[in-house]
């Protein structure tokens, strides 16, 4: 493993203990038994280090889609398995929900930059979804960046802001109901 290797991973495993502002620089050096000049060789400041981790998640992200868009299914349950399984990668990631429940404590814009990172993220896999859709006939003609973010918003309101349980199945049925019928007689 690397020096740089050794810094990214005491980082991770201290800020998913520990947190964010618990945790200084002075730690990850001694965790990873560097010095700290070797760590800002690698990485100008904690929150480089956070914007780091954002990006590396973001990676993880697109593993997950890619797995999902190899499978054999109907372009509605793409859209579904896809979304969900990023928005449970999303609450369920240790460091994500490390950084998420310290957002506050995050120095002013970081926490925002790295959220809206992945979020946006998230919302251009369903864009180039639904392009697909389109391109095979699946998908009526619609703007499928506004398309994107109303998906996401459905399904981001369901799994984190609705009260009674819902299982990944209602989940589903009732957001692909919306879709390919709308709401209205």
């Amino acid at each position: 493993m690397t020096k740089k290797e050794e810094v990214i991973e005491a980082a991770r495993e201290l800020f998913c203990t520990y947190g964010y502002r618990k945790v200084s620089m002075d730690e990850i050096a001694n965790k990873s038994k560097v010095t700290k000049k070797t760590i800002y060789s690698y990485f100008k400041d904690k929150n480089d280090l956070i914007k780091y981790f954002a990006y590396e998640e973001i990676e993880k992200m697109k593993k997950i889609v890619d797995k999902i868009e190899k499978q054999n299914i109907k372009a509605t349950e793409k859209v579904h398995n896809i979304i969900y399984s990023l928005i449970e990668f999303k609450k369920e990631e240790k460091l994500l929900k490390s950084f998420t429940d310290e957002a506050k404590y995050l120095p002013s814009g970081i926490a925002d930059e790295c959220s809206k990172m992945l979020t946006y993220s998230i919302m251009e896999e369903i864009e180039k979804l639904l392009k697909k859709g389109i391109e095979n006939g699946n998908v009526r003609k619609c703007d499928t960046k506004l398309a994107a973010f109303i998906i996401y918003k459905m399904y981001f309101a369901l799994m984190f802001e609705w009260n009674k349980p819902l299982d990944k199945k209602e989940v589903t049925e009732n957001i692909m109901d919306i879709l390919k019928t709308g709401i209205f007689n």
